[in-house]
């Protein structure tokens, strides 16, 4: 008995020292050597967005992806302006993927009866200098018109920055800036904002409202984009993140361009839509991926490709108001979408087609320095895709 007693006090004082070693031992690694958490997905795309913009340079980035089950990630690095932080909530300059809207908005007019996309311009716009009235809608959408862009004028950029208060009316400036087409049109392609300029004012005409109401109404309310907003026309509907561009003179330093207005370049020559990467990535998921935005007849339309497009080393082929971009720029990936340029910003609108994920992508520095990070980011994406 008295053995059998001593085998049991010995078996549990074992049992007791092996738990103690098993405590230290666990307690060891965690003080002395501690083992790192795997990273969770959000995390991996964060430090790349931190270490990209470390990497490119530049001020400030907003990003956001959608993945094929609709779980949607936002992230932000750098700053705004000062001390000032970059966040989720920001809104940037979307430059020429406000394009993607306005085109939008022409093929649900068309839907609607309301014009033709064969349609003249002499059926909707007064006679223009420079601009031959027998081309089409169509012929404005793809970009294959021919008009002369009135971005490259020699003089535009110097009136914009020194008369940068002025409200312009659109016309106003196309008479102003247009000069000799580069081509007869349809025989060839060619950027050209001022197709774009025109495109509005054919909104307007065709549907009796504001172009800021055609926005807002058909899309920005009803995909639950509260941020967006059309400059010049709405109020900012969030803070503004400031941006970055060198306008004293060439010097190569950024200048905090939020010191100035922006009335000249938004009432006219350029994009002029403003929102958060996240809502971004929401209007690139509702037009092409889950087709809401437009019929499948116009979106197959959108997404009838004119290539070549000359001068244009990024783009493999413009559709109307979208484009699919080099593949040679996206490690050979197919990527649907638009890209945009504004003063101080850059931003990006992207569908990855063969794997149904959408990402926004907002840059407040004039020459989008951290724009190659979305490469990085999509190394993420579809490293966690493969798990």
């Amino acid at each position: 008995m008295k053995n059998l007693i001593c085998q049991k006090l010995l078996f549990t004082y074992g049992l007791i020292i092996s738990f103690l070693f098993t405590t230290l031992l666990i307690t060891g690694c965690t003080k002395d050597n501690p083992v790192d958490p795997v990273p969770s997905f959000a995390e991996k795309l964060q430090k790349t967005l931190d270490d990209g913009l470390v990497k490119y340079g530049g001020k400030g980035i907003s990003a956001s992806v959608i993945m094929p089950d609709g779980y949607q990630w936002k992230g932000v690095s750098g700053i705004s302006h000062g001390n000032v932080k970059i966040t989720t909530d920001m809104v940037f300059s979307a430059g020429s993927i406000t394009k993607t809207f306005t085109a939008a908005a022409i093929m649900r007019l068309a839907e609607e009866g309301k014009l033709d996309l064969e349609d003249s311009l002499h059926k909707w716009l007064p006679p223009l200098p420079n601009i031959d009235s027998s081309i089409t809608i169509r012929q404005l959408l793809n970009h294959t018109n021919g008009i002369f862009n009135i971005t490259e004028h020699p003089s535009i950029w110097k009136e914009l920055f020194q008369n940068s208060g002025k409200i312009w009316e659109i016309e106003d400036l196309v008479r102003t800036y247009t000069l000799q087409p580069y081509f007869s049109k349809g025989t060839s392609w060619h950027y050209s904002n001022t197709g774009y300029l025109l495109l509005r004012m054919i909104m307007q005409s065709a549907s009796g409202t504001s172009i800021a109401n055609q926005y807002r109404n058909r899309f920005f309310d009803p995909l639950g984009m509260t941020r967006s907003y059309l400059a010049i026309e709405e109020p900012p509907k969030g803070q503004v993140a400031h941006g970055w561009f060198d306008y004293n003179g060439g010097d190569g330093v950024y200048d905090d361009l939020n010191l100035i207005p922006m009335n000249a370049f938004y009432s006219g020559a350029g994009g002029g839509i403003f929102c958060t990467a996240e809502e971004l990535a929401v209007w690139t998921k509702a037009l092409l991926g889950d087709k809401i935005v437009v019929s499948e007849n116009s979106l197959n339309q959108m997404l009838d490709f004119h290539s070549p497009c000359p001068g244009e080393d990024m783009v493999a082929g413009y559709g109307l108001g979208i484009l699919t971009f080099n593949p040679s720029y996206f490690n050979g990936l197919i990527v649907i979408g638009s890209g945009g340029n504004a003063p101080g910003y850059a931003a990006g609108s992207m569908y990855l087609k063969d794997y149904e994920v959408f990402i926004g992508f907002m840059d407040n520095t004039e020459k989008g320095d951290a724009m190659p990070v979305i490469n990085d980011l999509l190394n993420v994406v579809l490293n966690e895709l493969k798990k």
